[in-house]
C-alpha cells in the first residue's frame, strides 16, 4: 500500500511570529520534524509551503515540494481543505497529514500508526491524549456523578485529538471529504508528545523536555 506523508508548514503564524522558523538546540522547528518524518516509514514525503526556504531545504534533503495555493493559506481553510486537495494531486492508498507544531512526535508513534492502518479494517487514525479527570460541559458534568464523586483515576477519559498526526485511506477520504473517517483509531499518546506548540508558553514547557526526544 502505498503510504504519503504531508506536511503542511505555512511562512507566517498568527500567535507566535515566525513559528515555524524558531529554533531549537539551534535546529529550526520545521528542520526537527521533517528529519523526523524522513525516518518513519514513508513511501514518499510531501511538504506543503510558501516558504522559499523550506522549499530549499526540502530540495536539498530530496522532499516533495508542493507549492502552497493562496486560498489555501487564507485562515479560514483547515486541515480537511489542503488534504482534500493533496490526495487529487498526489496518487495513494494512505495519507498521513504531520504537523510541525507537534515536535515531540516519535519517530516509532508514527510508525505505530502506519502499521495499525495497512493491518486494521479501520478507515482512519489519528493522535490522542486521553485526561483522567473531572469535566463540565454548560454547565453539566460530563463523565462522573457529582454526588458519587469518584477517584480522579476512576474517571471516564476524556480523549483529546493531539493535532500532531492524521492518517486516512483513500476511499474514506474521497466518500467524506474528512481527515478523520467513520471507523477511526485513536492510538493514545504520552502528554509529552501531545504538546501542541501554539503560544509562547508552550515554548517555554517545550524546553523542559530537553532534547531526548525531540529528535527520536
Amino acid at each position: 500500500m502505498k503510504t504519503v506523508a504531508i506536511i503542511p508548514i505555512k511562512s507566517n503564524s498568527k500567535r507566535v511570529k515566525k513559528k515555524n522558523f524558531k529554533k531549537i538546540y539551534n535546529v529550526p522547528l520545521y528542520q526537527i520534524v521533517i528529519k523526523k518524518v524522513k525516518k518513519a516509514n514513508f513511501d514518499e514525503i510531501y511538504v506543503d509551503t510558501d516558504s522559499k526556504v523550506i522549499k530549499k531545504f526540502c530540495k536539498n534533503n530530496g522532499i516533495f515540494i508542493i507549492d502552497r495555493l493562496k486560498k489555501l493559506s487564507k485562515d479560514n481553510a483547515n486541515g480537511n481543505d489542503l488534504l482534500n486537495y493533496h490526495s487529487k494531486i498526489i496518487k495513494a492508498d494512505l495519507y498521513f497529514q504531520i504537523f510541525i507544531t507537534a515536535p515531540l512526535l516519535s519517530i516509532k508513534t508514527i510508525n505505530n500508526c502506519i502499521e495499525l492502518l495497512k493491518k486494521k479494517k479501520n478507515d482512519s487514525i489519528l493522535t490522542v491524549h486521553k485526561i483522567y479527570s473531572w469535566f463540565w460541559f454548560n454547565n453539566k458534568p460530563v463523565n462522573y456523578i457529582p454526588k458519587v464523586l469518584p477517584r480522579s483515576q476512576d474517571a471516564k477519559p476524556i480523549v483529546q485529538e493531539s493535532t500532531g498526526l492524521y492518517g486516512i485511506t483513500y476511499k474514506s477520504l474521497k466518500k467524506y471529504k474528512c481527515r478523520i473517517g467513520k471507523t477511526p483509531i485513536f492510538f493514545n499518546i504520552p502528554r509529552h508528545e501531545a504538546l501542541d506548540l501554539d503560544t509562547y508558553e508552550d515554548f517555554i514547557e517545550l524546553k523542559k523536555y530537553g532534547k531526548r526526544y525531540l529528535f527520536y
